[in-house]
């Protein structure tokens, strides 16, 4: 049988887990208003990773300094 000794402790326990998460709730936003468009970009950039695509940026290419002209 149980320890009821332990039975205390452990909704101690869950009282503390759930005013820490609850905590951590208010504190993260949740915007599900642009979830379909994340769940589109994440599915493009699994097939993409699948087929060896690389979907990164590229990076916006600016003449190089010249060294000797000054």
């Amino acid at each position: 049988m149980s320890d009821e000794s332990e039975s205390p402790r452990f909704r101690e326990h869950l009282h503390e887990m759930r005013a820490a998460l609850s905590g951590i709730g208010k504190d993260v936003k949740t915007d599900v208003s642009n979830a379909p468009q994340l769940a589109k970009d994440g599915a493009k950039n699994a097939f993409a990773r699948a087929a060896g695509i690389r979907r990164t940026p590229m990076r916006e290419w600016t003449e190089p300094e010249s060294s000797g002209e000054k």
